[in-house]
């Protein structure tokens, strides 16, 4: 190895991947899909959170029956990179969110 990758530290995407590769494929999605699923829930407004939980569930559904395990491990790197970005999204939000929806300052009364 070069001297400057020897001194550099493995940042903790990488090492959370390496992680996983010893859990099973499926395992570590589930794992995934959850946390993604909780951490959307959390933002204040109505329009992001839809459309996060939206996308999440599209996109594991279309991906659900990976077999190649390269691609397996690269889509789990991927998500967990998702993850860290939906985090980041998530405290800007609460720090400058608006004040609310229409659509949750409607109520149904049966």
């Amino acid at each position: 190895l070069p001297s400057f990758l020897a001194t550099q530290k493995e940042s903790p995407i990488r090492l959370r991947a390496t992680h996983i590769c010893n859990m099973s494929f499926r395992t570590a999605s589930l794992k995934l899909y959850r946390n993604m699923m909780r951490e959307a829930k959390h933002f204040k407004d109505y329009n992001f959170r839809e459309y996060i939980l939206r996308r999440v569930r599209t996109q594991f559904h279309r991906k659900m029956n990976v077999k190649d395990p390269q691609e397996a491990e690269l889509l789990v790197q991927k998500g967990e990179e998702t993850l860290g970005i939906i985090r980041r999204q998530k405290t800007i939000d609460n720090l400058y969110s608006s004040g609310g929806s229409v659509m949750e300052k409607i109520q149904f009364h049966p």
